[in-house]
């Protein structure tokens, strides 16, 4: 991509500009990652691919007790079966991380695209949770909620998760929400 700082290479998508009108994107120029508005940048190669589509999705980080890689896919094929049952039709991945730290238990990196509505699935996520949730952060672009279970309690949507991060990311559109709907959900 051309920019006012030179050509360099997109790195990322990172969220909505400061006035909601547009998409920021974190670009290295040389040994510098600058994040510029998209449309302070230029191609300067076409690819014949047409543009990712940009979709809302939900992504939770999911944290368990597990050490065991088996136990760890288990539990991932029964978090897929809950999901499913509690927001309908998605297009679900899960990829499964062990922690860099002892006792190195896995972490469950799960993205989730509903086939129906967004706001609708994180709802119905959150009422999951039941009490479990300790705190919501709406930006009114980003919506995070951090949810965590005590020794004694159910896990978030199957036993072995004991703490979650839920992150609604409303790609498809770089607006802020205005601020009479905001948070989306309140715990």
């Amino acid at each position: 991509m051309r920019s006012p700082l030179g050509e360099g290479v997109v790195e990322d998508v990172v969220g909505p500009t400061e006035d909601g009108a547009g998409w920021a994107i974190s670009l290295r120029v040389g040994d510098e990652l600058c994040v510029l508005a998209e449309d302070d940048l230029e191609a300067v190669v076409v690819h014949p691919d047409p543009s990712p589509e940009r979709v809302d999705t939900l992504e939770l980080r999911l944290v368990t007790e597990l050490a065991d890689g088996v136990e760890a896919a288990r539990a991932a094929d029964r978090i897929d079966e809950e999901i499913r049952a509690v927001i309908g039709p998605s297009i679900l991945t899960i990829v499964a991380e062990r922690h860099w730290a002892e006792p190195y238990f896995y972490e469950l990196d799960v993205s989730v695209r509903p086939l129906g509505d967004t706001i609708a699935a994180l709802r119905a996520l959150v009422a999951a949770g039941a009490d479990g949730w300790l705190s919501c952060t709406d930006d009114g672009w980003r919506c995070e909620l951090w949810w965590h279970a005590e020794e004694d309690e159910p896990g978030f949507l199957v036993p072995e998760v004991r703490g979650a991060e839920l992150t609604f990311l409303p790609w498809s559109s770089p607006a802020f929400r205005p601020e009479g709907e905001r948070p989306l959900v309140t715990v």
